[in-house]
């Protein structure tokens, strides 16, 4: 029989942000424009904050999120997507109840480990030439080696206005006030996590996403990955 083909570590472009920041939508484009895989890191989050509130767990109660986690079987494809036993999760990401509670799961140490062990993983099965990956400590914790390291920027008031209007989109009930207020509290509990907070490294680039197109984003992310590409 023959083996499986062994894959080598590929090179990895991170973007990294708070939340509403347009980091993961920026990520997916950038992946889609390079023919690359791409890593939701938040979509892994949530999809396990969605299955602990699904059995009824405290997401504050480390030892029983950590059980929860190592009972499912988490899997993401190359599009970003996670399925939670075999479940793809989607719209189940992006409800209140989750925002509420995903904090309160990533702030468990041990379960962060885990998930980053998992996560690390797709770079030794692909055979693209390299990897996108989005999320708070992408280019921190998950990949501190990461050839690209983009740390997307954006003030609260600008991500509240794409948060509430994502959450219209969906058909969810809930005002532009709540929405904003909801980040703020993310943004103070994620400031609190110490090196996986989010921020930029020595070696970040800003892309500041306020006052210019998703093109414009994009064009400007694949003019960095081509200068990383050649200069390889």
């Amino acid at each position: 029989m023959d083996k499986e083909p062994q894959f080598q570590e590929v090179l990895v472009i991170t973007l990294d942000g708070s939340s509403g920041s347009g980091k993961s939508t920026l990520s997916q484009r950038l992946a889609v424009a390079l023919d690359w895989p791409f890593l939701d890191s938040g979509a892994w989050y949530r999809a396990l904050t969605w299955a602990v509130l699904q059995a009824g767990v405290n997401p504050q109660q480390e030892e029983d999120v950590l059980a929860t986690l190592f009972s499912l079987n988490l899997h993401a494809d190359a599009h970003g997507v996670v399925s939670v036993n075999g479940e793809a999760c989607t719209d189940c990401l992006r409800t209140p109840a989750v925002d509420q509670a995903v904090a309160q799961v990533a702030n468990h140490i041990p379960v962060r480990e885990a998930l980053n062990q998992s996560m690390r993983a797709m770079r030794h099965t692909t055979s693209a030439q390299g990897l996108v990956a989005d999320g708070r400590d992408a280019g921190t914790i998950i990949f501190p080696d990461a050839a690209l390291k983009v740390f997307v920027e954006a003030s609260l008031d600008v991500r509240a206005e794409r948060r509430f209007a994502q959450r219209k989109a969906q058909g969810i009930s809930t005002t532009l006030s709540a929405v904003r207020d909801s980040l703020a509290q993310r943004d103070a509990m994620d400031a609190a996590r110490g090196d996986a907070a989010p921020h930029p490294t020595a070696q970040s680039r800003i892309l500041v996403n306020e006052n210019i197109t998703v093109e414009e984003a994009v064009g400007c992310l694949l003019t960095w990955a081509q200068e990383l590409l050649a200069s390889r």
